[in-house]
């Protein structure tokens, strides 16, 4: 039989974290501008689960109220595997700022090559600027 036959398990984490500084309009991949490299996958592949949206702005202000996309990338096309609304939230130095999580209904398989981006349908200052950071590791 060619199939598998032993559990495949993650080798090492692959999460490290991106910052989203403007806004990307498109839902379709044509205008890459502003988008941002959270995943690229290793030699083996990479399982991606999700991926959190967090404000990180630096002071005190109401974030707007957007729209989070997750892109796969292939070297070549971009396209649209996700997408998480957002509620404005004044953060402070006693209230969280603006938090999503996208977790996708099956993992994605990422092979050698190809990668995951975001990013988000608005940006009007200071108080827009998140961290996007994905569940994912390497085999």
């Amino acid at each position: 039989m060619g199939a598998n036959t032993s559990p495949i398990f993650i080798l090492s984490g692959n999460n490290t974290p991106a910052r989203i500084t403007g806004a990307t309009t498109t839902s379709d991949g044509s205008i890459t501008t502003n988008l941002v490299t959270i995943v690229t996958a290793s030699l083996d592949g990479t399982r991606v689960d999700g991926v959190r949206f967090r404000n990180s702005q630096t002071t005190a202000a109401a974030s707007s109220n957007m729209v989070h996309r997750i892109f796969w990338y292939n070297g070549v096309n971009y396209r649209l595997v996700g997408e998480v609304a957002t509620a404005a939230a004044t953060r402070t130095t006693s209230v969280i700022g603006a938090t999503s999580i996208y977790t996708f209904d099956q993992p994605i398989i990422l092979k050698t090559g190809e990668s995951l981006l975001v990013g988000q349908s608005v940006f009007a200052g200071a108080q827009d600027q998140f961290d996007a950071q994905a569940f994912a590791g390497n085999f």
